[in-house]
């Protein structure tokens, strides 16, 4: 894997883990991983039909279909403007990057609203996230995604084990991108509890950073 992949997966693997911190621990949902999102609009269409059930955590239908709605939108976006991108530098993918970090900065300034929209905010971070991902997806290594955290640890176990033709750099690599999300995930948290909305820009720089690395 050349280094100047590496430095794009894990600038925004660490961007993905730690906004998908912030947003569930700051807003209630997940703006990355749709599979957590999922689960969380099943419980909230069940405790719909089954009338006054509280669940821990719920959220209701409107703001994980939100998030999922964005991921979905932003993938689309992202996908269609790279779809048949050759040249070098790849100007449409800096500029798909440089729309994330602004939507980051978008979502910062609703975030310290007094009465913080949240559903606009998670509308905004989930689009980000979709775009990220097709970026990281398209730029980076087949089977590596920067989102999809549960593929990535169940490849890198595969590779490592030698039941996906033995692959132990590709192992590495999944195994590592984990981590980095992981380790997104734990900053992203400290961070909203020592910066409150602050903790929005260090995502942002990130990106922006990792779009160097195209």
């Amino acid at each position: 894997m050349k280094p100047r992949t590496i430095w794009l997966l894990v600038g925004l693997t660490l961007s993905a883990g730690y906004m998908d911190a912030v947003a569930f621990f700051g807003l209630g949902v997940f703006t990355a991983n749709m599979t957590g999102n999922t689960v969380l609009l099943g419980g909230a269409i069940a405790a719909r039909m089954l009338g006054d059930v509280r669940l821990p955590g719920g959220i209701g239908i409107v703001v994980p279909l939100l998030s999922i709605a964005g991921f979905v939108a932003g993938a689309l976006v992202a996908s269609t403007a790279v779809r048949s991108e050759t040249q070098r530098p790849p100007l449409r993918s800096a500029a798909l990057l440089a729309f994330v970090v602004a939507l980051f900065v978008a979502a910062a300034v609703l975030y310290r609203l007094p009465h913080p929209l949240m559903a606009a905010a998670v509308a905004l971070l989930s689009v980000a996230m979709g775009v990220q991902s097709v970026v990281a997806v398209r730029a980076g290594v087949p089977g590596v995604s920067t989102t999809f955290v549960t593929g990535t640890l169940l490849s890198a176990v595969m590779y490592l084990e030698g039941a996906n033709q033995p692959h132990p750099a590709a192992g590495r690599a999944n195994a590592g991108i984990w981590a980095c999300y992981l380790l997104g995930a734990v900053a992203g948290t400290v961070a909203l509890y020592r910066l409150g909305s602050n903790a929005f820009w260090p995502p942002a720089a990130a990106v922006a950073l990792s779009a160097f690395a195209l």
